[in-house]
């Protein structure tokens, strides 16, 4: 699961902070899939206010127990210079994010599109924002009313998910939306 940078790009880490005296940098990654920094040779870095940087990966070793790697890029050779980069978030194209097993997909994905009623058709509203309870997902459809509801992501109540034709169909359990 992933934020969004820009329409294009999606956020899968941040740097946290310098860390020592030669340029190693704290990167946390913000993916379910952390093992995906392992492999990268390059890092593009977004910061408000600042161009978009993409630099060469010297090294990426995991953090022992904190769940973060230590990241040295080539031209970070001080602690001045990686303290830049604090703050900055980790990017990459959409097209490259992992891929996802059949029925899983992307929170960004999942906001946005306009849920119907299964059976009848009716539209119901639009998902506005999902929440990670632990056990299951809930997605939160701001109604037509303008109201804002919850669906929990249970294949009972989530009936079919279309991202190409912007749809999600739903079966509201009964006495949840009354």
């Amino acid at each position: 699961m992933s934020k969004k940078a820009d329409a294009e790009r999606i956020v899968i880490g941040k740097i946290a902070a310098a860390h020592g005296v030669k340029g190693t940098m704290i990167l946390l990654p913000l993916t379910d899939f952390p093992e995906r920094f392992l492999d990268m040779k390059e890092i593009v870095l977004d910061k408000q206010g600042r161009p978009r940087r993409t630099l060469k990966v010297a090294s990426i070793v995991p953090y022992e127990g904190k769940c973060t790697f230590f990241l040295r890029a080539e031209g970070v050779e001080d602690k001045e210079t990686a303290e830049t980069f604090k703050g900055s978030v980790v990017t990459v194209e959409k097209s490259e994010r992992v891929k996802l097993s059949e029925n899983e997909f992307w929170i960004d994905d999942i906001i946005g599109l306009k849920a119907v009623e299964n059976g009848t058709g009716r539209e119901l509203g639009e998902v506005k924002d999902i929440m990670l309870t632990g056990s299951n997902d809930v997605y939160l459809i701001r109604t037509t009313d303008g109201d804002l509801k919850p669906i929990p992501a249970l294949g009972t109540a989530v009936n079919k998910v279309d991202i190409d034709s912007g749809t999600i169909t739903v079966t509201i359990p009964e006495g949840l939306w009354s």
